[in-house]
């Protein structure tokens, strides 16, 4: 006999579909049911007719509804991504401490093990430190965290960290606190963070290369009518982008971004040279 599988669980499946789309983009759950159900009822009442209406009525998409498939889907992955560490035994952690915007202290974990003969990356959790950042309390963090999933530290055989006091003190660092654990393992530096050092030092002429990319930058993007003119003077030259980039001092994200600037203002060197033209002429 063939299973036959009922509207209500039909709408069941797209309530968690929808909910996943809304998770991946980032959006409000309010979103689901102030956009994207109207927008389907009226889709379908135009082009199917009233009585399916009735059928994509029956999907639901409120707050709460959203907000507890995100969580159940988030608790399934979660939970498979828990046995798969705890049948491949060794697994490596990559752990890292940053502020959001609402200036809340964010702890994330990444993890890497085998997994069918390949070297699998995820990530583990992102937990909010409630007090101080120090090394014990990031320990204390990430060991309940591992309480509660069953993972053990004589597992953990190599963490990487950034080289901040409360990562790498002696006595009450989050790689003392570790090693009480698990003497034997290796700890090792963030390689972002190595590279991001790097940049601080650059040789002279390709700093100075830097810096007058940085003025040419400034002087096009630090005013609205420069930003216009430039706009469509690439718009005018079949340029492949009109807007440069802004240079950032941010620590994450420092390193490439000076590669992409550079590699922006080589591309529309011809329209940048055409612009500084325009202002000596005017």
């Amino acid at each position: 006999m063939k299973s036959a599988i009922t509207v209500s669980e039909k709408a069941l499946e797209a309530s968690y579909h929808v909910a996943k789309l809304i998770a991946r983009q980032k959006k409000p759950h309010t979103l689901g049911e102030t956009l994207i159900k109207p927008a389907c009822m009226e889709i379908v009442r135009l082009m199917l007719g009233p009585n399916e209406v009735k059928e994509v009525n029956k999907v639901s998409l409120s707050v709460d509804t959203v907000k507890r498939r995100i969580h159940d889907m988030s608790n399934d992955i979660l939970g498979t991504l828990i046995k798969k560490l705890l049948s491949a035994e060794k697994f490596a952690l990559q752990i890292d401490k940053t502020t959001d915007i609402k200036n809340k202290a964010q702890l994330i974990a990444i993890i890497r093990f085998v997994d069918e003969d390949f070297i699998k990356e995820h990530d583990l959790f992102c937990k909010e430190v409630p007090e101080r950042t120090t090394g014990e309390e990031i320990f204390r963090v990430t060991d309940d965290f591992f309480k509660i999933c069953n993972i053990q530290w004589s597992n953990c055989i190599a963490v990487c960290t950034d080289g901040a006091a409360a990562m790498t003190g002696r006595k009450k660092g989050f790689v003392s606190c570790v090693k009480q654990k698990n003497p034997t393992v290796q700890f090792t530096h963030c390689c972002i963070h190595r590279e991001a050092l790097m940049v601080k030092n650059l040789p002279e002429e390709l700093l100075n290369t830097m810096n007058e990319c940085i003025k040419i930058i400034n002087l096009i993007k630090s005013r609205a009518i420069n930003s216009r003119i430039f706009g469509l003077l690439c718009a005018d030259m079949g340029a492949e982008y009109e807007p440069l980039l802004f240079y950032t001092e941010i620590r994450w994200p420092k390193f490439w971004f000076r590669d992409k600037v550079l590699a922006r203002v080589f591309e529309l060197r011809h329209e940048v040279l055409n612009m500084q033209t325009k202002r000596n002429v005017t």
